[in-house]
């Protein structure tokens, strides 16, 4: 008889299997390639329940629905950076009498460039060139890391109908929303990010991504830590040096761009006018915010809870006489663990993945944005039954999972995972 096979080693055979994908050649052809984008496509085209095709409408012209950005970029071509108003729009800075949108510059630069030649952002556009980029994306970074069409797209699916992707999508394709459609421009930034680190790890596209993610959410910027990493650990000698310092020319755009902005419209580099839109206000959450501040460690486990469990609610009624109880989703936000359960496979595998510092890194700017995102004053509200903030980190950890939550019997719970998850976002929410 055999000896036995060392303890582990069953368990280093898949570790190799899985992190070799990328360097071994591809095990299917470009047709199936392509077909399988070409199905991803279609059936979160299918599964989405805003209309693709509103031929006419062009969200911020008049008698249409816009949003603050498109009044920013409208009021930059008049030459002026105060928005071009009479009253007070929500969530806006007021400041000398005049009104200033706080949100990051990447939409308002895209609606910069529409509205001279459509008078504000074409739906066409923001289906197009905003939502159809997440599900294409997605497929090709989930197809670099499992090495399959099939489990590419049904991770690809997973990413867009079985995460907080789907109603913010949703929101974003209906109304253009600032929200919505930062959080929309924030993903598309993170999956080109993560295309190039999880592939041929140059660094000039993950500048790219990272740019786009920080200038549609600030806080993504906690993944200057793996681009870094990326130009540093990527090269040697001379070729090193010239990554890290597009690297370092990147966050200096990318933050000077911010600080520029800030100081032109709040008179401080440094103020980023979220704590100024609560001026005039008497919320609950202005009150909170002017009294605690706009990031503050009390709202650590409020956050926690509606960011990891955030249950529905039990709402009684009378009908008919008769008391009765009904679940609905809450509209502060609902933890990702249980309605994209593919995350759970983080745990499963975190010891491959701390043992490799192409996993690590990323996983440490994941815990570092989390940490500042669990002190922020607000939760996302309102969003019923979802959670938009963790957009924010559910592309890099649906990423470092990929390639370990295909293998063997575990794609199959994986499957029914991302079954389940796509029932809740589509039908249950």
């Amino acid at each position: 008889m055999g000896e036995a096979e060392p303890s582990g080693a069953n368990e280093l055979a898949e570790d190799h299997e899985a992190d070799s994908r990328m360097s071994a050649p591809p095990r299917y052809s470009r047709r199936d390639a392509w077909l399988g984008a070409l199905l991803v496509v279609l059936v979160c085209g299918v599964l989405i329940e805003a209309r693709l095709w509103r031929p006419g409408t062009c969200f911020g012209s008049p008698g249409e629905e816009g949003n603050i950005q498109i009044m920013e970029a409208l009021a930059w071509w008049k030459g002026q950076l105060n928005l071009d108003v009479v009253e007070r729009p929500w969530d806006t800075v007021q400041l000398d009498g005049k009104y200033y949108s706080h949100f990051p510059p990447m939409f308002t630069l895209v609606s910069a460039v529409l509205v001279p030649l459509f008078g504000g952002v074409p739906h066409w556009f923001v289906v197009l060139v905003i939502a159809l980029p997440v599900p294409l994306l997605g497929y090709w970074l989930f197809l670099r890391r499992t090495g399959s069409p099939v489990w590419g797209g049904v991770l690809a699916i997973g990413l867009v109908c079985g995460t907080s992707a789907f109603p913010v999508l949703d929101k974003t394709i209906r109304g253009a929303t600032s929200y919505h459609t930062n959080q929309t421009l924030a993903v598309i930034g993170l999956l080109i990010f993560l295309w190039d680190y999880f592939g041929r790890r140059r660094v000039w596209p993950a500048a790219i991504g990272l740019t786009v993610a920080v200038w549609s959410r600030q806080l993504t910027i906690a993944y200057a830590v793996p681009l870094v990493f990326l130009a540093y650990a990527g090269a040697k000698g001379r070729v090193r040096l010239g990554r890290l310092t597009i690297a370092v020319c990147t966050l200096a755009v990318i933050v000077g761009l911010v600080l520029t902005l800030n100081a032109l419209k709040f008179r401080s580099p440094f103020e980023t006018g979220y704590g100024l839109i609560y001026e005039g206000r008497d919320d609950p959450l202005a009150q909170e915010a002017r009294t605690f501040g706009v990031f503050s460690p009390r709202f650590v486990p409020r956050n926690l809870y509606y960011a990891n469990l955030g249950f529905p609610e039990a709402k009684t009624i009378t009908m008919a006489g008769e008391e009765q109880i009904h679940f609905r989703p809450n509209r502060m936000g609902t933890g990702v663990w249980w309605t994209t359960p593919l995350l759970i496979w983080l745990f499963v595998n975190l010891r491959r993945i701390l043992r490799d510092a192409w996993q690590w890194v990323p996983l440490l700017a994941v815990c570092i944005l989390y940490a500042v995102l669990m002190c922020f004053h607000g939760t996302g509200y309102e969003q019923r039954g979802f959670n938009r903030f963790s957009l924010d980190y559910i592309p890099v950890l649906l990423a470092l999972v990929a390639p370990y939550c295909v293998q063997g019997w575990r794609k199959w719970l994986s499957l029914a995972m991302v079954g389940w998850s796509v029932l809740y976002f589509r039908v249950l929410i």
